[in-house]
């Protein structure tokens, strides 16, 4: 128990409770539209991307507050959204998926190839850690204490949001479309608010790891992130809130006993990749019904 209690307090528990936060918000911001809206969503990463990279440029080129890089970003990706929302809202299922899926191979192209702005694959380094209240963020411990109340605000908004007449109405376009605009819902504007929504959360989670890194380069935004991200909603049940949470907290420290075994880091890496496709696998076979259920039909 002692030994818990140090690694919890230590500089390494610390650094897990700001990946759990970070991937909080993304997690259960993906979840509104992959799980509540089933709305395939790919480009959840672009608009990580697009926060990070904000904050980024704002920080070091410009010197630019924590409150302006926080509410620049978390605008762009929204403003992002509703571009992506007009055009590929429009499409359906599969289709959905592939638009969504094209825009993120855009802005990750955008990232390696705009060498003007992004500096392609060296990346934006010595991005400085948050100026407020005279408290120093350079400190892990204070900065979990930051990231964890925008974590905790982020749950509240979305909880409020998953329970509310938008939210309903959502998961009634989700279940049976013409149903519910027959009942007079606006399929379109609901499904951008959702999409604009989630958007903005994953801007302000990319603000933080930038923050939290001080360096970001486009290898952290590429596919298999988007992966890891959807595998944390589709274990934690699309569309449960409380399950969402409790397999962030699952998969992100799943792989960290490993690294108290006597193996060799040549190995490590592909142990943890293997661990979570296992467990996606077992999780899609386990839940087939749920994730893949029948469309109902007049």
């Amino acid at each position: 128990m002692t030994n818990m209690i140090e690694i919890l307090t230590s500089d390494y528990g610390v650094h897990l409770a700001i990946l759990v936060s970070l991937y909080l918000i993304l997690a259960q911001s993906l979840n509104l539209t992959v799980g509540l809206g089933q709305l395939f969503n790919l480009a959840h990463v672009a608009s990580y991307a697009v926060g990070a990279y904000a904050t980024a440029l704002l920080s070091t080129e410009h010197s630019a507050s924590f409150t302006v890089c926080v509410a620049v970003s978390i605008s762009l990706c929204a403003a992002f959204a509703t571009l992506l929302g007009a055009i590929s809202l429009r499409l359906t299922t599969d289709y959905f998926a592939i638009g969504t899926l094209a825009f993120s191979a855009v802005v990750s192209a955008l990232l390696i190839n705009w060498k003007s702005v992004t500096h392609g694959v060296l990346g934006i380094p010595g991005i400085p850690r948050p100026e407020l209240l005279g408290i120093d963020f350079y400190d892990n411990g204070n900065f979990l204490a930051l990231i964890g109340i925008f974590a905790v605000i982020t749950q509240a908004i979305l909880y409020c949001l998953y329970n509310s007449p938008c939210g309903r109405s959502l998961r009634a376009l989700a279940e049976f479309e013409r149903a519910a605009a027959s009942l007079g819902k606006n399929t379109r504007r609901t499904r951008n608010i959702a999409f604009c929504v989630s958007s903005a959360f994953a801007g302000l989670a990319g603000s933080f790891f930038s923050y939290y890194l001080n360096y970001i380069d486009p290898s952290s935004f590429g596919l298999g992130e988007m992966v890891f991200i959807l595998t944390i909603v589709i274990v934690g049940s699309p569309g449960s809130f409380g399950g969402v949470i409790g397999a962030t907290l699952f998969l992100v420290l799943l792989p960290e006993p490993l690294r108290f075994l006597d193996i060799s880091s040549t190995y490590l890496g592909p142990m943890r990749q293997l661990l979570h496709a296992l467990i996606l696998f077992g999780v899609v076979w386990w839940k087939r019904d749920k994730l893949f259920p029948q469309r109902r039909t007049v």
